[in-house]
């Protein structure tokens, strides 16, 4: 018997990284799962994976900045799967650069993409989530530099700080019908937004990803050599994810060696 066994979730930006492992690790625990992902042959990759391993899923490409596919990638929670109990906001960016040389298109991609996106898709799930006796989850993906702050990351930072006050209101909205909301905020995770950018060809809206190399080793410093992989930061998701967990609400869990405060 899975722990989710009988739950539909919807995971965003599960084509990679922390939203990938963690659509793999709720479909193992019995959840169907809609993948979501802007890039279709790695939201495509993800779900056939997870079937191949035994889950139940689709997936859905939809850009969540844009508040109609919002509405689309939850209803298609429910066409397939007859519900929405779990709503996972993992897609996120970066765009660094020191606030004198942060370009407008920079500031606005990441607010966009992590705080704009988050609330379209909490707004998008209201009208399945919002019921009497629902007791949903919802758990928001934040960062340690938008509790601390980081140089370069004036956008990434004040986005997800912004993700720490939303997830709050909501708690406060939402209690009422047995719905939580939290977040985890993260440290550095292995994915291609904390690998060293000179070692990556890939781009995004004209900018390569990762981060400089300079940076990636006092990153790495600082952690003593230790960072998360994916599938490490998918278990605090599963742990907000489960029934067990209805006396929290409200709360951002800090994922982060040292980054307790």
């Amino acid at each position: 018997m899975g722990r989710l066994n009988g739950k539909v979730a919807v995971i965003t930006g599960a084509g990679r990284g922390i939203g990938k492992a963690t659509a793999y690790l709720l479909a193992k625990e019995g959840a169907a799962v809609v993948v979501n992902d802007t890039d279709e042959t790695v939201a495509a990759k993800s779900a056939k994976e997870i079937e191949a391993s035994g889950g139940k899923t689709i997936y859905c490409v939809a850009d969540i900045v844009n508040t109609k596919d919002a509405d689309r990638l939850m209803d298609s929670a429910v066409e397939k799967f007859g519900g929405l109990n779990i709503l996972v906001n993992c897609a996120g960016i970066t765009r660094d650069a020191p606030i004198h040389k942060m370009t407008d298109q920079q500031w606005d991609m990441a607010i966009d993409v992590n705080l704009k996106g988050t609330f379209n898709c909490i707004r998008a799930a209201a009208k399945y989530m919002r019921k009497q006796g629902h007791n949903g989850r919802i758990i928001n993906i934040s960062s340690i530099s938008g509790i601390r702050g980081a140089a370069t990351q004036a956008n990434y930072a004040s986005a997800k700080g912004g993700i720490i006050s939303l997830t709050k209101v909501v708690a406060h909205e939402w209690e009422q019908f047995g719905v939580t909301c939290n977040c985890v905020a993260y440290g550095p995770v292995d994915t291609r937004l904390t690998r060293a950018r000179e070692d990556q060809d890939e781009e995004v809206a004209g900018e390569k990803l990762g981060i400089p190399l300079k940076t990636r080793k006092e990153m790495m410093e600082r952690y003593a050599g230790r960072i998360m992989s994916p599938e490490d930061a998918a278990y605090p998701i599963l742990f907000f994810a489960q029934d067990e967990s209805w006396y929290i609400t409200g709360n951002c869990l800090q994922a982060a060696l040292g980054g307790f405060s």
